[in-house]
């Protein structure tokens, strides 16, 4: 079930990552495929951002992939190593970047972490 499931929210960030990135760095991402794509991201700046925010979502999607098999397999250690991860780059980000999603992230985590320590 959705709501049971940090796995699940965990994918759903992700993939809503992936759609406000898209719009968020069109401007870009336009100019990367403008320029041939091969060797246009460079090391620091509006592309570089660009494109380390639109690997995230993919990552955290399949992060919320693995975390619902080992859910569903009642992985215990999979389920506490994967929410402490999350839930410690949630907390990371937030007190880095307050007015972001990290705190989503943070929240999911600690979710996940929780309820494996609960078994």
């Amino acid at each position: 079930m959705l709501r049971q499931s940090p796995g699940r929210w965990l994918q759903i960030i992700g993939v809503a990552h992936t759609a406000i990135g898209i719009p968020l760095y069109g401007a870009e991402l336009r100019g990367i495929v403008r320029d041939g794509i091969v060797d246009t991201v460079p090391d620091h700046g509006e592309r570089a951002a660009a494109f380390w925010y639109l690997t995230a979502g993919p990552g955290m999607w399949l992060a919320g992939r693995l975390l619902r098999s080992a859910e569903r397999s009642d992985d215990v250690a999979a389920q506490r190593v994967a929410g402490g991860f999350v839930a410690a780059t949630g907390a990371a980000g937030a007190l880095l970047m307050p007015r972001s999603g990290f705190w989503a992230l943070a929240a999911v985590g600690a979710t996940a972490f929780r309820r494996a320590g609960h078994r």
